[in-house]
């Protein structure tokens, strides 16, 4: 299985440590490659050329982490219509862009 960490750009220590978490659990699962990707510069242009990349590698699913929530919803969509399953996380995507949305915290949690 092989399953795209998409990322609002490469480089953040936020995001390097949500891919050592992800690469933890595909050891832990077993026959799961995660693949680490995202622009150099965060924005939605970039993010969407990164995504058809993985829709031609054929990836099973796509975990993005949004740089605009609605200028994604197509490229999304179209990798959706070839089988990908898509979830964004941190920043989401439109619901249209996606089947689940994950948040990694709560605000009110966090003020406790």
């Amino acid at each position: 299985v092989k399953i795209a960490l998409v990322v609002k750009s490469l480089g953040n220590g936020f995001f390097d440590a949500a891919n050592k978490g992800a690469e933890e659990a595909a050891k832990e699962l077993g026959d799961v490659e995660v693949i680490y990707t995202g622009p150099t510069k965060a924005t939605a242009e970039a993010q969407i050329e990164v995504i058809n990349s993985l829709i031609a590698q054929k990836v099973n699913a796509i975990a993005v982490s949004a740089n605009d929530a609605d200028a994604l919803v197509p490229v999304l969509k179209k990798a959706m219509d070839r089988g990908i399953t898509v979830i964004s996380w941190d920043s989401g995507v439109a619901k249209e862009g996606r089947q689940l949305h994950l948040n990694p915290s709560d605000t009110n949690l966090i003020g406790e």
